[in-house]
C-alpha cells in the first residue's frame, strides 16, 4: 500500500509540504528524472532538476510535495544542508553529495 505524501514527510529534511522549490517543465512533464538537487546557502531555496538544458520558460516553481509525488526517492537524500549539492547519474543511482 502506498503512503500518503504527508507520511513521507515525517523523518526528512522537507518538512514543509508547501515550501516553494524550483524545478523545470521537464521534471514535472516526467521527460527528465531528476538528477541534480541544490540546496542553496543564500537563500536557502531547493532546485531540482534533471539532465536537459533549460530555458527560462522552462522553469516552474511548485510545492515540494509535487516533487516528492514524482520522485520519493529524493527523500533518501540525508540532512543536505544549505551550501551543498546532490548529483545522480540515474533514478537507480545512489545521490553524491559535494560542497557547492
Amino acid at each position: 500500500m502506498r503512503k500518503n505524501t504527508s507520511e513521507l514527510f515525517d523523518d526528512s529534511q522537507f518538512s514543509d509540504l508547501r515550501e516553494a522549490v524550483l524545478t523545470s517543465l521537464f521534471v514535472l512533464n516526467k521527460t527528465d528524472v531528476i538528477t541534480s538537487v541544490y540546496h542553496y546557502e543564500e537563500d536557502g531555496m531547493w532546485t531540482f532538476f534533471g539532465d536537459s538544458e533549460v530555458a527560462e520558460s522552462d522553469y516552474r516553481l511548485v510545492a515540494i510535495e509535487e516533487i516528492v509525488d514524482l520522485d520519493p526517492s529524493i527523500l533518501l537524500l540525508p540532512d543536505m544542508k544549505p551550501g551543498f549539492y546532490a548529483r545522480r547519474k540515474g533514478v537507480n543511482d545512489t545521490f553524491v553529495i559535494a560542497s557547492i
